[in-house]
Parts: C-alpha cells; sequence; structure tokens
C-alpha cells in the first residue's frame, strides 16, 4: 500500500488519528488528511498524482467537486481500469467531460425556490440510511444545530445539489431525486467489477453534521468505498 510519505501529505496539525487507508480523497494540490467524521480520517491525494492514488491496496476514491475534469478525461483509461478491476468511485461534482463510462452531464435546475430544489428519497441506499431529506436540502451558518421548522427558517437550499445527471445509464439507480420532477441528483451504476457513484453537488462527505440525521453520511459513504457496505 502506498504511505501517506509517498503521497506527500502536509501533517495536519494535531492529526493523531489512524487513515482510512484503502480510501484516497482525490482533490487539486495538496491537503492535510480529512477527517470525515469523529475517528474516521482519510488521506487525500492531489489529483495530478493520481497513479499514486491507484495502487496497490486502495479500493475507493472520492472525487472533490473541484477536479481537473480535463486531467481526469486524459486518464480515463487507468481509471476505468480501476474502477472494472472492482474499485469504487465518488464522482462529486458538476460533470462537464465525464470521464468514465456512463457518467452523465449536469444540468441546472430552474429553480424559484427551496421547492424546486427539495431532495427526494427514490430508491433506499443504506449511505442514506435514517437521513431527514429536508437536512440535506438546508444549510445554516448560525450557531447551534437547528432542525425541523426551524431549520427551514433559517437554512440556505441548494448547496445538496441545484442540477441533475443528464441521463442514467444501462444498469444505473437514481438513488435520489431533485425538485418536483424527481430529476436524478445522486446515481449509483455498476462498471465492471465496481461501481460509480455520482452525485451532483457539493462534495457528499461535507453534509455530515454531528447533531443532526446526517451524521452517518460520511463513516457510510467510507464504508462503501470499501466495499463493506453494498
Amino acid at each position: 500500500m502506498t504511505s501517506a510519505a509517498a503521497l506527500r501529505l502536509p501533517a495536519a496539525p494535531g492529526m493523531s488519528l489512524p487513515l482510512d487507508g484503502s480510501v484516497r480523497y482525490v482533490t487539486m494540490g495538496e491537503h492535510p488528511a480529512v477527517e470525515i467524521s469523529p475517528g474516521r480520517t482519510v488521506a487525500t491525494v492531489d489529483l495530478y498524482d493520481l497513479e499514486s492514488a491507484l495502487a496497490d491496496g486502495v479500493r475507493g476514491l472520492m472525487f472533490s467537486l473541484g477536479c481537473d475534469q480535463v486531467f481526469l478525461e486524459r486518464r480515463r483509461a487507468p481509471l476505468e481500469q480501476f474502477v472494472r478491476g472492482g474499485g469504487r468511485v465518488v464522482v462529486n461534482g458538476h460533470v462537464l467531460r465525464p470521464f468514465l463510462p456512463g457518467l452523465a452531464p449536469w444540468r441546472a435546475v430552474d429553480h424559484h425556490g427551496p421547492a424546486d430544489l427539495r431532495i427526494v428519497p427514490v430508491n433506499p441506499h443504506p449511505v442514506w440510511e435514517d437521513v431527514d431529506h429536508d437536512e440535506l436540502l438546508f444549510r445554516t451558518g448560525v450557531p447551534g444545530t437547528p432542525v425541523g421548522e426551524e431549520l427551514a427558517r433559517v437554512g440556505v437550499a441548494g448547496f445538496y445539489g441545484r442540477g441533475y445527471h443528464a441521463f442514467v445509464p444501462d444498469g444505473g439507480t437514481v438513488i435520489n431525486a431533485i425538485g418536483p420532477y424527481r430529476l436524478p441528483v445522486d446515481v449509483l451504476y455498476p462498471l465492471g467489477e465496481g461501481a460509480v457513484l455520482s452525485h451532483a453537488g457539493n462534495d457528499l462527505h461535507s453534509f455530515c453534521d454531528p447533531g443532526r440525521s446526517t451524521r452517518n453520511l460520511g463513516p457510510r459513504l467510507l464504508d462503501w468505498l470499501k466495499g463493506s457496505l453494498t
């Protein structure tokens, strides 16, 4: 397995938690390891050192929404080989250059209020089990952790997604949809022996809030990437 040193990770001040070693969070540039939730920390890897992330022992990759898709498109062959060989990938953000078979271009939702951006569960998946989807829809920076009607009153809608996937690939499953027309925002599909989970919005693990029903979203996402959650 590639070590943290080989990935050239800068030391994170005060970071003493063990890394969840079989998963990498792919970002632009070098960044400290990311604490997804208490006790669950993931090593980051610079996108331009992607070959290190595809080393033996890595089971899953999370791509940050800001990744260079032109570069990824040029690395399509080794990335596709990784997934077809049994790897799992989470693709966050707006896909404009489909860099894996089955990825669909992003399309914006014509939205005029929270109802147009409401997140609707379509097919159950253990990553989102027991999640209140209104706690995905509304985000707030106010002190404390408002929930329910208070969250809807003070929160801002749209961070989870303001668009959707233009199509669902063959064999794909829509997990969550957006708006009254139930447009696909979270899509899971098989690719060879592996799988791709594509989320048309901000990075999924960023919605893991300790005081809300979303608190297990990050850990479950890691378990899915490692293959221990199906």
